[in-house]
């Protein structure tokens, strides 16, 4: 399954190509520039980073070929709106929520997110950096 994933996910990634700032953490995050340690819930084998890349599942734009999407979009309205997710209460993300779902698999509501979404070990540091970038989109 993981490999079936990340080959959808790659698929995905080539219409998303983007390139960051020099000095920006977090879209060097977002795009794999700069990988983060990952592993699937329930195996703790690390993941190969071009198959962690946030870019490669979540698209890169709001209007972003939805039907080509694995995941929802990582921007503004779709993090900090309220949302039913997956049939949990209404939640919004903030900053230390995003951190814990990146790291625990959990969303703001207590819904566990699918499988296939890597666990990532962001240091303190990447997540703040990462949140920035997705919240500026």
């Amino acid at each position: 399954m993981a490999g079936a994933l990340a080959l959808a996910c790659l698929a995905l990634a080539a219409h998303a190509q983007q390139t960051c700032r020099p000095g920006d953490l977090g879209c060097a995050i977002f795009i794999g520039e700069h990988p983060l340690h990952a592993h699937l819930r329930d195996d703790n084998r690390a993941l190969p980073s071009s198959t962690t890349r946030c870019v490669n599942c979540h698209a890169a734009t709001p209007d972003a070929a939805a039907s080509a999407a694995f995941a929802p979009p990582l921007t503004h309205d779709a993090l900090l709106g309220e949302t039913r997710r997956r049939g949990g209460p209404p939640s919004h993300y903030d900053a230390a929520a995003f951190c814990r779902a990146l790291e625990n698999g959990v969303d703001p509501a207590g819904v566990i997110l699918r499988k296939a979404m890597p666990r990532y070990q962001p240091s303190d540091a990447e997540c703040a950096a990462l949140w920035r970038f997705v919240t500026s989109r």
